[in-house]
């Protein structure tokens, strides 16, 4: 890499960085903001909040990076161009496969980028994510601490609180409990206190009465308590085990899954390739937008009145290929043989960028010719 490359590189990385931040930020957002009902109902900080929406970033950058990476390049070419860097260049003899070099470095980048997020980061995080709300929505504090609710904990169990704080603090304490019919139990307490250590979690009444009804002998027994401790792990339901998703697996799980993912009610063969697939394919464009834009820009060879047309040349072109890599997913789910088909759009964008650049380096040669 000489100094032209290396300057080139770095007019390209430092938009990069400008328009992953931005565009991931806006997406992050509009991601985010459909989470903070689940997470604040459930009596939550603003910190865990943070915490669990910061597990989007992957799949964010997932789909921003290529479109940061093709905005970067039309940014620094028009600046490269307006300062007319661009046009020395071109006038010193360097050729547009000579300055499709660096672009492709840089396309390489972007793309090794997305190989990392894609196979690893992505999946992974949204396996933490998913995780971590299923852990605070049984929480067992979440589903206690819950004022002026009627809470069924399962079928035979109802909760009522009057008044709670995220201490562990509660007042006004009613527990009805059916799971034996025919002797149901009523909990009341006037204030009652959560309890977690390493024997489990327990919620120690205060000051309370217990009801017990026999529908037999029609016979109500009622005993008074100072205090009274319910082991609450057992009263609570059992969590069902969570079958992850296919975009919560890695490449590998997708194309050859264990048989605990065969046995999940989640197996579905042509989703997974499918995803495997787009997977695979999405890095591919972040390579091949770089090189149509630097393609279309210089097709049209010099004009002193700028390159605004070309521009929505290239910027078509590349909502062509991105929407090409969206529309053979649902292809490939309805036919898991045309799995190959995934790679096409970045193989037809190769070709349309070594069309444009050979258009470009032809009619540089005429000139030099003509003149």
């Amino acid at each position: 890499m000489n100094r032209l490359d290396r300057y080139f590189l770095m007019q390209l990385l430092g938009p990069l960085g400008f328009f992953a931040l931005a565009l991931v930020g806006i997406l992050w957002l509009a991601q985010a903001m459909p989470l903070i009902d689940r997470v604040i109902e459930n009596g939550q900080s603003a910190g865990v909040f943070l915490e669990i929406t910061s597990l989007l970033i992957p799949r964010v950058v997932q789909v921003v990076l290529p479109v940061a990476g093709f905005a970067a390049t039309l940014y620094a070419l028009n600046k490269l161009y307006g300062e007319s860097e661009l046009i020395v260049m071109m006038s010193a003899g360097h050729s547009p496969w000579r300055l499709a070099r660096p672009v492709a470095m840089f396309g390489l980048i972007v793309m090794a980028m997305m190989f990392s997020v894609t196979l690893y980061l992505a999946p992974k995080s949204a396996t933490q994510m998913n995780q971590r709300l299923r852990d605070i929505e049984t929480q067992i504090t979440s589903t206690i601490l819950r004022e002026g609710q009627f809470l069924h904990l399962g079928d035979r169990l109802t909760l009522y609180v009057r008044d709670a704080s995220r201490d562990g603090e509660m007042a006004g304490v009613f527990l009805n409990d059916t799971r034996n019919p025919d002797v149901p139990v009523t909990y009341s307490a006037e204030r009652a206190l959560f309890v977690s250590d390493s024997e489990g979690a327990r919620v120690v009444l205060i000051s309370g009465l217990i009801q017990r009804y026999e529908p037999q002998g029609r016979a109500l027994s009622s005993v008074f308590f100072d205090r009274l401790s319910l082991d609450i792990d057992k009263l609570m339901p059992e969590a069902l085990p969570r079958n992850r998703r296919p975009y919560e697996m890695f490449v590998g799980e997708l194309l050859y899954p264990s048989a605990e993912i065969r046995d999940s009610d989640t197996y579905k063969p042509a989703i997974m390739i499918a995803e495997a697939m787009d997977r695979l394919a999405q890095p591919l464009s972040a390579l091949v937008l770089p090189l149509i834009a630097l393609g279309a820009i210089l097709a049209g060879g010099f004009r002193r009145g700028g390159f605004a047309g070309r521009v929505v040349l290239a910027v078509g072109l590349g909502v062509v290929l991105q929407s090409g890599v969206s529309a053979m997913r649902p292809n490939i789910e309805a036919n898991p043989s045309l799995f190959a088909i995934a790679a096409l759009p970045a193989l037809a964008g190769v070709l349309v960028s070594f069309a444009l650049l050979y258009v470009a380096a032809r009619s540089k040669r005429l000139k030099r010719g003509a003149a």
